[in-house]
């Protein structure tokens, strides 16, 4: 009589694997794009495994409600890179994330990340630079949504920075016109307020560290000191 023969648990082939893989990766590339039309905090293998994500050239920044007081913390595009610094920690990720390094391509010569101080005076110098009619017209639209939220206003009424009269504020105005003239209508103004609040990131960097771990689901990592723009709960809306 045949011995009848015993067969082995099929092991999956290269190409099953390649195709599972594909299918996660999708699920986490929905996941994101979803964040980005308002749906949610972007879903990331990083945050999956309590891990910060960081975005090549991106930040997360307060924007101005309709209100015209409080504001929402949104992702924003930037024109320089993050910080190349790597941390284990959530807050160093955060930092780097938050922070620029180095020169920046744009920007006049002496001026980097790594010096803060010296760069928020040397950006202010820019502060009357002239422009033309339509980039005048560009830059008070810049300067009546950007917001200055360490230094003025308060939780329930945040400081715009055409109305700030403190140094990072200026130097952030000088920011707006020196692109503005430099590379007239290269960047968008999305790219321009995430850039400009890189440098405030710079300049109040815990501030910021807090308000990118709160709106990547870490909230309790540094805790989330209020500030102007954030709502009467301190948290621009959003839960710990």
């Amino acid at each position: 009589m045949k011995q009848k023969l015993q067969t082995m648990p099929r092991v999956p082939s290269a190409f099953a694997w390649i195709l599972v893989l594909s299918l996660v990766f999708n699920q986490f590339a929905i996941g994101n794009i979803s964040a980005h039309m308002g749906m949610g905090i972007p879903l990331s293998f990083g945050a999956l495994f309590g891990i910060a994500p960081a975005h090549a050239a991106e930040i997360v920044m307060p924007m101005l409600n309709t209100d015209g007081k409080t504001t929402n913390l949104q992702f924003m595009p930037t024109i320089s890179p993050p910080s190349t610094t790597k941390s284990k920690s959530l807050v160093g990720q955060a930092q780097a994330t938050m922070t620029g390094q180095g020169a920046p391509f744009y920007a006049p010569q002496g001026i980097r990340f790594e010096d803060p101080i010296g760069a928020q005076s040397a950006w202010g110098s820019y502060e009357k630079l002239p422009l033309s009619s339509d980039l005048e017209a560009r830059y008070q639209r810049l300067i009546d949504q950007f917001t200055c939220n360490f230094c003025c206003g308060s939780p329930a009424d945040v400081t715009k920075n055409r109305f700030c009269a403190c140094a990072h504020a200026q130097a952030a105005r000088g920011f707006f016109r020196y692109l503005l003239k430099t590379y007239s209508n290269t960047y968008t103004d999305k790219q321009l307020f995430g850039e400009a609040y890189r440098w405030q990131a710079a300049w109040y960097p815990r501030g910021a560290a807090e308000d990118y771990l709160l709106a990547t689901g870490h909230g309790d990592v540094l805790g989330h000191k209020t500030h102007g723009g954030a709502g009467a709960d301190g948290f621009h809306g959003m839960m710990k």
